[in-house]
């Protein structure tokens, strides 16, 4: 039977790790694989200061034992090594950081493959920020942003594009991630304007997170304020019944 998949706002790791404690249960054991691909783009040494602080905090509060692969590129998605890490896990974490470098680095590789196997064989599958909003079929992104690229060059809030495409696991919803934050805020609307009404927008405050139950049930971890945008806005999760993962997706 498939397993749990939890859909993070945002793990605050100073918090009473409510989320985390509920998932390692879930998992049966007391082990954490996470996987950092999202920060590919990051500043190496802030992406390992945080990374660092979440395996301390893991290690530390929680007494997990914790294996992180570090896969940053499609050569690192073949490794064997990695691939293997993931087939003995039981709680694979996908970390925040940019969706759709993390899309474009697992779609089609056997680390997908491998972790999709996993969580139908009935491991823990949590995406946390862009960890979450990957599992869907479309992300929201900002490409460009203080970059050079689509965007301006100076960092603008409000520039946020939909195009890139998710890894499709959860198909016929959208994640927001941050709902709580100015930045939510900014990235709902254009969610908004590019989304069907008859397509639930789960939005997910930080140090919140919402959990699918292998018996397709939906239910709510950890902070209050996650809110479902379909026909309306509505804090119960009803509207999140009618989707079905695809064991298949991003293969």
């Amino acid at each position: 039977m498939p397993g749990p998949i939890a859909l993070i706002g945002q793990n605050d790791i100073d918090t009473r790790a409510e989320l985390d404690r509920h998932l390692l249960e879930r998992s049966g054991g007391n082990e954490v694989l996470l996987i950092p691909t999202a920060t590919v783009e990051w500043p190496r040494a802030r992406a390992t200061e945080l990374l660092n602080q979440r395996v301390g905090f893991y290690e530390e509060k929680l007494g997990t034992k914790v294996t992180v692969p570090e896969v940053f590129s499609r050569e690192d998605a073949h490794d064997p090594a990695h691939i293997q890490a993931v087939e003995k896990a039981n709680y694979i974490f996908l970390t925040g950081g940019r969706p759709k470098p993390l899309a474009e680095i697992l779609r089609g590789t056997p680390l997908w493959r491998a972790i999709l196997d996993r969580w139908q064989a009935g491991a823990v599958l949590a995406g946390e920020s862009a960890g979450a909003v990957v599992l869907t079929e479309y992300v929201i992104d900002s490409e460009g942003v203080g970059k050079g690229g689509k965007g301006p060059v100076v960092p603008d809030p409000y520039w946020y594009t939909y195009e890139a495409t998710g890894l499709g696991l959860l198909p016929g919803m959208r994640v927001l991630p941050h709902s709580d934050t100015a930045k939510g805020q900014w990235m709902l609307t254009s969610m908004l304007a590019a989304t069907s009404i008859h397509v639930p927008i789960l939005a997910v405050p930080e140090n919140a997170g919402v959990v699918r139950g292998p018996d397709g049930d939906w239910i709510t971890v950890g902070a209050p304020g996650v809110v479902v945008f379909h026909k309306g806005a509505h804090h119960s999760l009803d509207a999140l019944a009618a989707v079905e993962p695809n064991p298949e997706a991003g293969i």
